[in-house]
């Protein structure tokens, strides 16, 4: 294998299966497999670092872009960008005036109080998590905020955008839509990991399983889709069933 190799791996859907709370013990060998064949392993997710923060634990990853790309992390924080407290209390007030659910991701994520039928249903399906059990923010007490979710449907979408007119809006979700500060992305995240190495995105391998990994297959010298997703396919140079059967037979075949 050639020196100076990154694998980039999305979480939900490539690492992490529907309906598990953590990685399987088969992913974990797969990691394991990867850093002794000296890959740097870097996690990007739209998720706060908390839920995936075991895998540094574990020493299975060497970074992790969480929050779509506005914090990264090593062993300790490595690049961020919060949200200003202004454009915060605004959000807040916008979800509670209109009687929205909101998360706010900080290295956890938060929730205004706020419960319906959007936030239950779209943090189980999209993240298998209880709204529920969520801790409430404080907005006046709550340090950096890295993105904003409002749980509406396409309705909302162009009240957010003309109330928030210099931030970055993603639907993701029929019943989520992400709320971050322009400059965001998780490619972005991504070279703030690889410019501290000095590696080139194009010695880079980057697995993933959805249309909002599109960008980070594009940017690598070789993008690797799990089947399913027909736009992440088309980009892709690799087509496969599943990370843990897979992927260490392209790595070795391939020669990365």
């Amino acid at each position: 294998m050639k020196e100076n190799k990154v694998i980039i791996f999305d979480y939900d859907g490539t690492l992490l299966l529907k309906g598990e709370e953590i990685i399987s013990d088969k992913i974990k060998i797969l990691l394991k497999n990867l850093k002794d064949k000296n890959f740097l392993i870097i996690l990007a997710t739209g998720r706060p670092l908390n839920h995936c923060q075991y895998l540094l634990d574990e020493n299975l990853v060497d970074y992790i872009v969480s929050a779509n790309g506005s914090l990264v992390t090593a062993r300790k924080r490595f690049h961020s960008i919060p949200i200003s407290a202004t454009k915060i209390k605004i959000f807040d007030d916008f979800c509670s005036e209109k009687n929205i659910p909101a998360t706010f991701y900080s290295e956890d994520m938060l929730t205004n109080g706020v419960v319906d039928n959007k936030i239950i249903v779209g943090l189980k399906e999209a993240m298998n998590i209880n709204a529920l059990d969520l801790p409430l923010i404080d907005v006046e007490e709550v340090e950096d905020i890295y993105l904003m979710c409002a749980f509406c449907d396409e309705s909302m979408d162009e009240q957010l955008r003309s109330s928030f007119p210099d931030m970055y809006l993603l639907r993701w979700h029929p019943f989520i839509i992400s709320v971050l500060e322009q400059e965001v992305s998780k490619t972005n995240g991504i070279m703030e990991s690889l410019t501290h190495h000095n590696i080139s995105p194009n010695d880079c391998i980057a697995v993933g399983d959805g249309g909002n990994d599109i960008d980070m297959l594009q940017m690598v010298g070789r993008g690797i889709a799990i089947k399913g997703n027909k736009k992440l396919m088309e980009v892709a140079d690799y087509v496969i069933q599943s990370v843990k059967d897979e992927l260490i037979n392209i790595i070795e075949i391939q020669d990365f």
